[in-house]
């Protein structure tokens, strides 16, 4: 059943009770925010109220649900499922005609990180400084499809920065939850790792109820969570 509220925060809808919509949940309880809508696939749909955001943990075969339900109560919608077809992705930007969208390929803030890092090592590794860069990716078992969307965004976030593309992305499917994702420049006798690993589905649920809340008050438009922190980190600098 949907979950009484304590702070003053954004009210929540979960779509997918799975990995990340369970740990989203227990984040949000343990903060004080109202979920008002859960659904899931064996439960269905269970609606208190019409959330201020709904952020979708789910899988594709949901995709038009949730997107009909956004639609048809101009409810921001966080997208958490990366394995979308194109003509969902284009659903999805044809959604935030009318309501904010955040296409949130990976929710954590150290990711975000490590895509400036990314950006800022490309600045400066030009000419007799140029490095062959490559990007590699672990995630237990079972992962869905590879390599990773945040592998590939790593990858893209490289080729715009520095007008070269990566030099092969390796995926690994072992180990512990959640994932591991590394990029390697490497120069002649020496070499530069930077990793950033998830060991908890609490870190990417902490990272959707803050798009959720960045979301409430943002307008209509498709942004990636690129857009939401730096919004978020230059609020918090001034």
């Amino acid at each position: 059943m949907p979950d009484t509220p304590v702070s003053d925060g954004p009210t929540i809808g979960i779509v997918g009770l799975g990995r990340l919509g369970s740990a989203l949940r227990s984040v949000c309880r343990a903060d004080g925010t109202r979920v008002s809508l859960t659904a899931s696939r064996r439960a269905g749909w269970s609606v208190e109220t019409v959330p201020d955001v709904l952020v979708d943990a789910s899988a594709p075969e949901a995709h038009t649900d949730v997107l009909d339900y956004c639609a048809t109560h101009r409810v921001a919608l966080v997208a958490c499922v990366s394995n979308l077809t194109d003509i969902q992705w284009k659903a999805l930007e044809e959604l935030a005609d009318v309501v904010p969208v955040v296409r949130a390929t990976n929710l954590s803030f150290a990711h975000y990180l490590q895509s400036r890092i990314a950006e800022f090592t490309a600045a400066l590794t030009t000419g007799r400084f140029g490095t062959t860069t490559t990007v590699r990716e672990r995630h237990p078992l079972g992962k869905a499809h590879r390599p990773s969307a945040t592998a590939l965004a790593l990858a893209d976030t490289w080729a715009a920065a520095s007008g070269r593309a990566v030099a092969d992305i390796a995926d690994e499917r072992s180990g512990l939850p959640v994932s591991e994702h590394e990029m390697t420049h490497t120069w002649d006798g020496e070499s530069l790792h930077v990793r950033h690993h998830v060991g908890s589905w609490t870190v990417p649920a902490r990272g959707a109820l803050a798009a959720a809340d960045w979301a409430r008050a943002a307008p209509p438009g498709l942004v990636t969570m690129r857009t939401v922190y730096d919004d978020l980190t230059a609020r918090s600098t001034t």
